[in-house]
């Protein structure tokens, strides 16, 4: 018997696609006197291009880019278990008050005491919210940061005092007014700490920090104590490159799909982020990008992983916008990893696939002579080959067999000697590729003649011609289309030649 190999070779392209969806608030609005940083900084300009005018608008801005000026009416977060206020703590911890814990705005909440400064004099005034979209029922706190706050540190809960609590307050012509006092025994630099509840199932809040001095000549603000400030270390381990040097901004077009996977120490994928591409973000797809990762890992695992490399001035991790190779995967384990892969825009799939067809022998590429077993062998590209589907689609019915590497064995000995033609296909779930091949089945010599059909067999006898409803024991032999079967165990109805070559006629 020869033993013939087929190469079934087939062009699929399997492309996967991460779809991760995101929960969008609508825009709410801002503290509007004393005016909060994002609208101050909005205010002052500088934002879309160029450096605003404000030290530390500029570096909120190198740390977050223009994004939270798009969203300045949304600092906020959602708290189910809003009235808790260790819950609240724990969703907006120490040094994310400014920014309510959104890592895209995470330069809002840097410790710098040259922010731009609303003057107030002790006393009562009138705090205006500006509420570009109203919601009641609602509660609001306000708090000020406590004498001797270090305001070059990010904000801390332990650094506030509650001044005043204030239940639903109706809202008058877009603007929410109440009356605040400022106490008489405080004066000079200080953060008006504002937190406004939304009373729903949902629970969202929004964090707002405005920046005061509070103007009393009849008091000395006191110098805050100077400590010795041990610097801060990076607390993560650099990894890869975030983006490997063979890719460039330009290496995409409107319609791929740039994501990144994250895996564990024992190399199994933890997290995966898609983001596709489109006019608008082609140009800065790397930093939206790293925002998700970014983001996911501060919201749900504590910051272990960052994109981005350390800044030693800054003390804190950020992402190095307009230096694409610059920026890092960072982890807490070092035995963790990141990959970046870029996925082409969807395109129509093939209907056919070409066919490389080879016997390993010298016969004819078109022609197998009876009695040899051919095997045809899947040759996929970008899916996994066991993943391929074989069926026939012309000859003799067999019953498919294939190997532990998904290569079809043809057995021509299973058929009748009838020269024909045997076609077989290949193809992939979810994909209208495929690719058939086909060869025609020669016989050589004459074929063995048929026991004579007129000569009745009596069916309860196991020998003779095949009958569908006589009964064989193992041993039993039988003649059907010119060939001799024997039953390897009990039968029924089981037709020669049908079984496969491990079936229960052989």
């Amino acid at each position: 018997m020869n033993i013939n190999r087929l190469i079934l070779g087939a062009s699929f392209i399997a492309a996967g696609t991460l779809q991760l969806g995101s929960l969008n608030a609508a825009a709410h609005g801002w503290s509007e006197f004393p005016a909060a940083r994002q609208q101050i900084c909005y205010e002052q300009g500088g934002l879309w291009s160029g450096t605003p005018p404000n030290a530390a608008c500029a570096e909120a801005k190198a740390i977050s880019g223009s994004y939270p000026w798009v969203q300045r009416n949304e600092f906020s977060i959602n708290i189910q278990d809003y009235n808790n206020q260790q819950a609240v703590r724990s969703a907006v911890p120490d040094g994310t008050l400014c920014y309510a814990n959104d890592s895209q705005k995470r330069g809002f909440g840097i410790g710098r005491s040259d922010w731009t400064r609303t003057e107030l004099n002790p006393g009562e005034f009138e705090y205006v919210f500006n509420a570009t979209a109203p919601h009641n029922p609602s509660f609001w706190e306000f708090y000020l940061s406590k004498p001797n706050t270090d305001l070059n540190q990010p904000l801390r809960w332990n650094d506030l005092s509650l001044l005043k609590t204030v239940g639903n307050v109706p809202v008058e012509n877009g603007k929410y007014r109440i009356n605040i006092t400022i106490p008489s025994d405080r004066a000079g630099d200080a953060t008006l700490f504002v937190r406004w509840q939304r009373i729903d199932p949902v629970g969202e809040g929004f964090y707002n920090c405005s920046d005061i001095t509070i103007v009393n000549g009849d008091v000395t603000d006191p110098e805050p104590p100077v400590d010795p400030v041990e610097p801060v270390v990076p607390y993560l381990v650099q990894g890869s490159q975030f983006i490997p040097s063979n890719i460039s901004l330009n290496s995409v077009s409107v319609g791929d799909s740039v994501n990144f996977s994250v895996f564990n120490k024992n190399g199994v994928e933890h997290s995966a982020f898609s983001l596709e591409i489109n006019a608008g973000n082609i140009q800065d797809w790397d930093r939206l990008l790293a925002a998700q990762v970014n983001g996911y890992y501060e919201d749900f695992f504590n910051g272990n992983v960052f994109i981005g490399r350390w800044h030693p001035e800054m003390e804190h991790y950020m992402y190095f916008r307009d230096d694409l190779y610059g920026n890092f995967f960072n982890s807490r384990d070092a035995r963790a990893s990141g990959v970046f892969s870029i996925t082409p825009a969807e395109q129509a799939p093939n209907e056919t696939v070409a066919i490389s067809a080879k016997l390993i022998s010298e016969l004819n590429d078109s022609e197998v002579s009876y009695g040899d077993v051919i095997l045809l062998t899947p040759d996929v590209v970008g899916a996994n080959a066991n993943d391929a589907v074989w069926a026939q689609t012309d000859g003799e019915s067999l019953n498919l067999q294939t190997n532990a590497n998904n290569e079809l064995i043809v057995d021509t000995s299973l058929l009748s000697q009838t020269a024909q033609t045997l076609s077989f296909s290949l193809s992939l779930p979810n994909s209208d590729a495929q690719a058939i091949v086909s060869f025609n089945l020669t016989v050589d010599g004459e074929t063995t003649e048929p026991t004579d059909p007129a000569v009745p067999t009596d069916p309860t006898v196991p020998d003779g011609t095949w009958n569908a409803s006589a009964v064989y024991l193992q041993g039993d032999q039988v003649t059907y289309q010119g060939r001799v079967w024997t039953a390897q165990w009990w039968t029924q109805g089981d037709e020669p030649g049908t079984t496969g070559q491990w079936g229960v006629w052989r």
